[in-house]
Order: C-alpha cells, then structure tokens, then sequence
C-alpha cells in the first residue's frame, strides 16, 4: 500500500513538473519570438511622431494652434485630412502595387494635400506654414549639414603638407 501512494505521488510530481516546464519554455518562445519583417521591406505601423498616425481631428487641432487658424479654416483641413487618411489607407493596403509605385502615388498624394492646405490658408499662414514644413523636413534629415558632402578649402588656403 505504501508503494501504491508513492508512486502515485511520485507521479503527480512528475506532471506537475512536466507541465511547469512546458509554461516556462512556451513563454520563453513568445518572448523571443520577433515578428517578421513586412514582405516588402516598408515600416508599418503608426509613424515615430509626425502627423501621417494622427487622428484627422486632432491633427486640425494642431494647425489651428500653429497657425492661428478661424473655425472655418480648421473645419476645412479636417476634411482635407480625413480624405488623405482614407486615400493613404487604401494604398497601403493595395497589395497590386510595387513599393515604388506606392510610394509614388504617396509622395504625389501629399502634394496634393500640402497644394490644398496652402489655398485654404491666408498668407501669412502659408507663410508659417512653410516654415513649419521646412522644420519637419530638417529634423526628418538630422539636421542641415549631416549627410552634405564636405566643403573644399578655400583656395587662398595652404595646400596640406605629406
């Protein structure tokens, strides 16, 4: 009898083991599991701050405090927003395409939108406007210089020694 609850204790203890060892290494396997790249090569998900993830209505609220905009105005670049939100959507998710062409047809998108913020705008507006734009575009690039080619000495300059 005694070796009967022994071993079945000694097999309970087992389970119990075997399956605390199947928890921990399938919890170890999700943690480093990293999920696979995009097929073709492009970033998904919400953008690194920038407006593209933003939500039309607050991305209107934004320009409205940049810009000094009326309410009329603010109203105007929410719907403009709104329609490239759903426009970008539907070309990210438009799979026929060539990460190329997508990205043409963005860059074209965004011009279009950036042609119809300006008319919307007075012009000292545009004015900030572009100035908020050339902001974005520096900070996007690292800065003015990174990237430049380096300057050639001026010519009344010493020729280095070797």
């Amino acid at each position: 009898m005694k070796m009967f609850v022994k071993s079945r204790m000694f097999r309970a203890a087992a389970v119990l083991l075997c399956g605390a060892g199947l928890m921990v290494s399938a919890a170890v396997a999700q943690q480093d599991a990293a999920p696979p790249p995009p097929p073709d090569g492009q970033q998904q998900g919400p953008p690194m701050g920038g407006p593209r993830g933003m939500d039309p209505a607050r991305h209107a609220a934004m320009m409205q405090r940049r810009l000094d905009l009326t309410a009329g105005q603010t109203a105007q670049l929410q719907q403009i927003f709104t329609e490239e939100k759903a426009k970008m959507e539907s070309l990210r998710a438009d799979t026929t395409l060539a990460p190329a062409d997508r990205r043409t047809q963005m860059m074209g998108l965004h011009q279009g939108v950036q042609t119809r913020i300006r008319a919307v705008l007075t012009p000292d507006q545009q004015a900030k406007f572009d100035a908020m734009q050339a902001q974005m575009r520096e900070r996007r690039m690292g800065g003015a210089n990174q990237g430049a080619p380096p300057q050639a000495a001026p010519s009344d300059a010493p020729a280095p020694q070797q």
